[in-house]
């Protein structure tokens, strides 16, 4: 019988797709793969530590196994970012963590196994590209390939690049062989994935550009091209020009902001201002018309005063996103916010927050509301628990349908509802390719 493994996974989608890499590591190994920790001989937690929430629940989620041991033998293994940062210190921290493994150096997880059924241990790496070629992926619609890891830019609040390292460009060669595999086994869809995407190729010697890595991407005839995420600093008119020009290439841009304030921003050493932020919103919205921007926002930065938070307020009104993804600020270990006073009182910070994400929940209606009578392109991708068809729109907006169709497949929803959240419809026509009608 073949021992069972569970892979856990917190964080961005870097760690996810990270960890369809270590199921495929495992599995090609001998590992019978299980969806439920309970089943597993070997459980693997692949961690998060860009906010203090996700590195609490991998903690909380120890509990689990701590009484899964108590009945039979299994073995823990914490990794990722978390395992990255924390190193040797998690196994003098909790006793039930068999192994510890870092951000890279996938591929010798199988021998790191075996050596903790007999001793327990931390094995960290250098950051470098992973070899991983066998992907346990966990869908066949959309496809995650890593153009490039790490980070260089070392925002005051960021722990990636302590957690992953430098940023480091992927060969294109390797990026388009994987991209043409993806749509050889029938993938619609690719996601390309990068801390900092638009800086793709600047760490090597007669690199291609993003720009055009991103149109050597849409000439494989793969049907649609997403890429997450962009930090304002590296972004590009060309960028947009080549979105405006691909048809393939999907009408949204994850622009991260973090504040609308000059101050907060030149205390998080984000490398632009307001105005230039602004600039980028609106060149992407003259190059592409309905282009969806989303961002994240973090509330409660040190020294963040009143008026610096009506900032972000209001710039909330200007750039009208489709969606934001906010947080609280919590410091984190190795960054220059760590050793900055976390001196906005949590009480402030929740109520920020809560005002933040109930502004935008009102602006995404409006936004919405918009598309009510127009028919979109949608992917289908699963269904909700009710039932219902469920995709998204090339402009990576959710659409619920009722009916008919095939997981992967394309088909035209005419929009008559909508939500902060979602589009609903129904569908007109099946196997459609393209945006807006």
């Amino acid at each position: 019988m073949k021992p069972r493994a569970y892979v856990e996974t917190w964080g961005c989608q870097m760690n996810l797709h990270q960890s369809e890499g270590l199921s495929g590591i495992l599995e090609a190994a001998g590992y019978a793969l299980v969806d439920h920790l309970e089943e597993a001989d070997v459980v693997v937690f692949n961690g998060c530590m860009v906010r203090q929430k996700a590195e609490e629940k991998v903690f909380g989620r120890i509990g689990a196994v701590v009484e899964l041991k108590r009945s039979r033998s299994v073995l823990l293994g914490v990794g990722g970012c978390l395992g990255q940062i924390h190193g040797a210190d998690l196994l003098k921290r909790f006793a039930s963590i068999d192994f510890v493994f870092g951000s890279s150096g996938h591929s010798d997880l199988p021998g790191l196994i075996e050596e903790a059924r007999t001793q327990r241990v931390a094995v960290l790496s250098e950051p470098v590209f992973d070899t991983v070629n066998r992907f346990k992926r966990s869908g066949t619609i959309s496809g995650m390939v890593t153009i490039t890891e790490g980070c260089s830019n070392f925002c005051t609040y960021c722990i990636v690049p302590y957690a992953r390292g430098p940023m480091r460009s992927r060969p294109e060669d390797l990026i388009l062989s994987e991209v043409m595999r993806l749509r050889e086994q029938g993938y619609r869809e690719v996601l390309l994935l990068g801390q900092n995407v638009n800086a793709y190729g600047t760490d090597l010697e007669k690199a291609v550009t993003f720009p055009e890595l991103l149109s050597a991407v849409a000439d494989t005839g793969i049907e649609r091209v997403r890429f997450t995420t962009s930090h304002p600093k590296d972004m590009s008119e060309t960028v947009f020009r080549v979105m405006a020009k691909r048809e393939n290439v999907c009408r949204h841009l994850h622009l991260a902001c973090q504040s609308g304030s000059d101050a907060i921003l030149k205390a998080m050493n984000r490398s632009y201002d307001r105005r230039h932020y602004m600039d980028i919103v609106k060149s992407g919205r003259k190059w592409v018309p309905d282009l969806n921007i989303t961002t994240d926002i973090i509330v409660g930065f040190p020294g963040e005063t009143d008026g610096d938070f009506e900032r972000t307020m209001t710039l909330l009104e200007e750039a009208r996103f489709g969606s934001v993804f906010a947080a609280k600020y919590s410091p984190r270990p190795n960054t220059r916010g760590a050793e900055l006073p976390d001196d906005v009182p949590q009480a402030t910070k929740e109520e920020r927050l809560e005002r933040i994400l109930q502004r935008q929940r009102e602006i995404a209606l409006e936004e919405n509301g918009r598309f009510v009578g127009n028919e979109l392109a949608v992917l289908i991708e699963g269904r909700t628990k009710r039932g219902e068809l469920f995709g998204r729109g090339d402009d990576h907006r959710t659409v619920i349908c009722p009916g008919d169709a095939e997981m992967g497949e394309f088909v035209t929803v005419r929009i008559a509802g909508a939500s902060a959240s979602s589009l609903s419809g129904g569908i007109l026509e099946r196997e459609c390719v393209g945006g807006m009608t």
